[in-house]
This record gives C-alpha cells, sequence and structure tokens, in this order.
C-alpha cells in the first residue's frame, strides 16, 4: 500500500497563546490557535489535508479536519502550512487535554493518499505549561502510531451518468420539498422525515443483518436531543453512523448532546473552514445540510438539527429517494472526510443540479460552475419575476466582478418583477449575533 510519507512530511507544530471566544450564545470559551508546516517533495499540484486529534483526559478524542496552502514553490517540492485552527485546551465537560496527534492525507492525480502513521504534534509537556506561551515542536518518527483513517473516491463515471439521468428524467429525483414553518409536530416537518428514515436504516439492518446500513450526516450543527439519542440507537443497532459538523459547533459548547455524541464512539469530524480571501463578508464555517441514510434515501436544507432550541424556525429544503442523488451527495461527504472529490459535467440549464462552492461539476468548456454563477446567470434569464426569500444577501461577486445586488436592480429596471424576503431580525439588527 503507498502511504503519504512517500510525498510529505510534517516538520514543524506550533501552538499560540491562550485567548477568549465566545460561541452563537455569547458564552466564552478561551483558546489556543496552532499551525503545522509540511514538506512536500512533489509540485504544488500536491495537495495536504490534516487529520488533527485531541485526546483528553477522560478518554475522549475528538477529531478535525484541516486544509493547508502552498508556499516556497519550486517545480519539483514546497511546503505546506495549515490554515489556522484551534485548541480547546481545558472542557468544562472532559477536563484538560493531554495530547494533540496529527495524521494526514496527500491529494494527487484525483485520488487521495492517507499517511501510515499518526504523529504527535503537541504533547503534555508542552499542554501543561504556561497557556499563554507559544509552544513550538519538531515533528518527528518519535512515538508515531498507526493511522486508521481511511479516505474514499466515488466513481467519477457513475457520478456523470446519474447527471445525465436527470436531466432526461426529471421525476426519478422523486424530491418533495419540506418546509419548517416553526411547526415541529406537523407531518411534512423535516423533524418527522429524519426519524421515519433513521428507523427504517434500523430496520433494513435488522432484516439484512450482513446488509452495510449507514447514515451520514453533513450538518453545520445537530445539537438536537432526539436526533442524538435515535442516532447512538442506531448505531448500537449496528448501523455505521458518521456525522460531519462545523468545527466550532462541536468545540465551543457545553452541551450534553455533543459530550454524548462523543462518548458513544461514533464518527463525528469537525470541519476547520478557515480561508482568506478580501471578498469573504463574513467568517466563513461548514455549512452543508444534508443527510444519506443508506444509498438510496436523503435530505437536504436550510436547517440545522437543532429543532430542540429553533423549533420556531421557518426553513426550507427537499428529500429524495434517489440512488444517484444520494451518490451526489456521497461525492461531497467523502470529500469532507479528506478524499478527493470527483469531477464531472454539467448543463446549467438542465432542470436540476445539484452546486457546491467546493464541488468541481464542469460545463462544455472544462471551466468550473459554481453556485454563484448559476445565481447571476437565472437573474439575468429571468423575464417575468424574480422572488428570493433569504437569511441575508451580500454583494456575491461574479468571475467577471458582477454583483447580484446590481444585477438585482439591472432586472427590475427592465421590468422584472422582484421580489424579496429577508431574515426580519438581521435586517433590523444589520450584524449576525445581535
Amino acid at each position: 500500500m503507498e502511504y503519504a510519507e512517500h510525498y510529505a512530511k510534517p516538520f514543524h507544530g506550533e501552538l499560540g497563546g491562550t485567548f477568549a471566544r465566545v460561541n452563537d450564545f455569547n458564552h466564552e470559551f478561551f483558546i489556543r490557535w496552532g499551525k503545522i508546516d509540511f514538506d512536500v517533495y512533489y509540485g504544488v499540484q500536491a495537495n495536504v489535508k490534516v487529520i488533527l486529534k485531541v485526546f483528553s483526559n477522560n478518554n475522549i478524542t475528538e477529531t478535525y479536519i484541516i486544509d493547508t496552502d502552498p508556499y516556497d514553490i519550486s517545480w519539483d517540492r514546497h511546503k505546506r502550512r495549515t490554515r489556522d485552527f484551534y485548541i480547546h485546551p481545558f472542557s468544562e465537560t472532559f477536563g484538560q487535554i493531554n495530547c494533540i496527534k496529527i495524521s494526514y492525507v496527500v491529494h494527487l492525480n484525483e485520488r487521495s493518499i492517507v499517511s501510515e502513521k499518526e504523529y504527535i504534534y503537541m504533547d503534555w509537556p508542552q499542554l501543561q505549561g504556561n497557556q499563554d506561551e507559544h509552544q513550538y515542536r519538531r515533528i518527528t518518527d518519535e512515538y508515531s502510531t498507526a493511522n486508521y483513517h481511511r479516505t474514499y473516491e466515488l466513481n467519477a463515471d457513475a457520478l456523470q451518468c446519474d447527471t445525465d439521468w436527470f436531466n432526461n428524467h426529471f421525476e426519478s429525483l422523486e424530491l418533495i420539498p419540506k418546509f419548517t414553518k416553526g411547526q415541529p409536530e406537523h407531518p411534512y416537518h423535516p423533524k418527522n422525515y429524519i426519524h421515519h428514515l433513521i428507523n427504517k436504516v434500523i430496520h433494513s439492518k435488522q432484516d439484512e443483518p450482513d446488509r452495510l446500513c449507514t447514515i451520514k450526516v453533513s450538518v453545520d450543527c445537530i445539537d438536537d436531543a432526539d436526533f442524538i439519542s435515535h442516532l447512538i440507537h442506531a448505531s448500537k443497532q449496528g448501523v455505521w453512523v458518521q456525522c460531519i459538523v462545523d468545527w466550532r459547533k462541536m468545540t465551543l459548547t457545553n452541551s450534553h448532546n455533543y459530550a454524548r455524541l462523543k462518548h458513544s464512539g461514533i464518527e463525528l469530524i469537525g470541519v476547520v473552514c478557515s480561508p482568506q480571501h478580501h471578498l469573504i463578508e463574513v467568517e466563513p464555517d461548514m455549512h452543508t445540510k444534508f443527510i444519506i441514510f443508506n444509498d438510496e434515501d436523503c435530505i437536504q436544507g436550510s436547517f440545522n438539527i437543532t429543532f430542540d432550541r429553533w423549533w420556531a424556525n421557518w426553513e426550507s429544503g427537499m428529500t429524495f429517494h434517489s440512488k444517484g442523488v444520494c451518490r451526489l451527495f456521497d461525492n461531497i461527504f467523502q470529500s469532507q472526510r479528506g478524499g478527493v472529490i470527483q469531477k464531472y459535467g454539467i448543463d446549467p440549464h438542465s432542470q436540476f443540479n445539484l452546486l457546491y462552492t467546493f464541488g468541481r461539476h464542469t460545463m462544455q468548456n472544462g471551466n468550473i460552475y459554481f453556485p454563484h454563477q448559476a445565481i447571476l446567470s437565472e437573474i439575468h434569464r429571468a423575464h417575468h419575476s424574480i422572488k428570493l426569500t433569504l437569511f441575508m444577501v451580500g454583494e456575491l461577486l461574479g468571475e467577471h466582478s458582477d454583483s447580484v445586488i446590481c444585477a438585482l436592480i439591472n432586472a427590475k429596471h427592465r421590468g422584472v418583477d422582484v421580489q424579496i424576503l429577508f431574515n426580519g431580525h438581521l435586517a433590523r439588527q444589520g450584524e449576525i449575533g445581535k
């Protein structure tokens, strides 16, 4: 088996001093930032993703995935450094952390290659010292252990066949819109669908004990007691449950729900999304919201799985009964776990396209087609009406620096009926979190 060490090795770790940060509920946490440097024995086309494992005194391990950026670039080698990530040194729930390890994944030639070993990034001597002092560590093979994290890629040809089929057989999506409207007991509320499908997967496992039955959750936040309890129950029944969330939601919290999930042993990965770009208007996060049940049912929406707390929110979504759509979502899910997201071609004017900001859906000319391009394109094509219902809106510049705000105004000027609904609280306060 080929390992990532053939292409890259970590050599330096840094851990910054403690600083205060608040979560969405204004609860204060003291965290530290970190960075890791790699030598890469290949050109800049070789990418590296880091799997960070944080071990605490009560045998809880928290797992995060972090991107890297290149520097000191030569044609046959370069260096890479992680984007900023953050460590919570002491948790009210899990106590003091005592060790941080890393493994990593190299992306090369459309495939992912995992490291053979996990390496110590910071150990007890660095973590128990003065929390306000920077810590540095040379990363070596000493005390390294086996790496059991594995990545997976889907078949790009199968994804292409799925997409082409949808273009000609829209009804095969078996698509049903979902709206919360602040009524969690309503039969069309997504909560009912989600719990029904979890039970469906459990029954599939009971009916076919040798079948690999799975629930794959990729949702910004899943701080919901009923949902967590049901996932833990499914796991105990032999269902393979995997969860991906934003790193802040599983770290900057004293939630009993997340604590139960971590104690259960279910795979829980926090995605660290921290790119730097002058067009970024608010701090980015891992904002996907979908669940895949086995290989034939899935739900996608604007809602987090936080119906305990935000039961009254008005949210929207869609459910699909389609193995093809499940494969398209699984392509995204596996890339979030560290695999290489697979590329396939789309028709921008087809009835259905599943577009993601980090996707690799290409047009006939080979260029990647991004969601913001689709939004601007549809605004320009509109002849009669445009109806938007949004949490918020920004400039959202296209590839030619054209603004979605200008596009909407121009549409109004050419006679298109433009109607927009925003979140009233946000429109009044003008800032998220107020």
